[in-house]
């Protein structure tokens, strides 16, 4: 793991400004959790982090490198949803399927 560091982000769509003036350090091996209520900013920070979308202002360092320019697959860094978003409809087990 590395440290990942975020310096006065900020992040807006449109009118609506989701993260204002954001400072974070995250240490090498420390365990960190991000909580709050729904648009309180949670998935946008990961998101920006793992440069799926720009910040309009401020920097994101990882590893001691300013990554705000690096292309996502550059970065090494990989998110996991909460929610099986993308194949809600799919299961690994189907119960009806199965003999006894």
């Amino acid at each position: 793991m590395v440290e990942v560091k975020l310096q006065n982000l900020t992040k807006k769509f449109g009118n609506i400004t989701a993260v204002k003036d954001l400072n974070l350090e995250v240490k090498d091996g420390e365990f960190f959790v991000i909580v709050g209520p729904n648009g309180c900013g949670k998935t946008t920070i990961l998101r920006l982090i793992a440069g799926v979308i720009k910040p309009n202002s401020g920097n994101i360092y990882i590893g001691g490198e300013m990554v705000n320019k690096v292309r996502p697959r550059d970065r090494g860094v990989r998110m996991v949803f909460q929610s099986f978003a993308l194949y809600p409809h799919m299961k690994v087990y189907d119960e009806k399927s199965t003999q006894t």
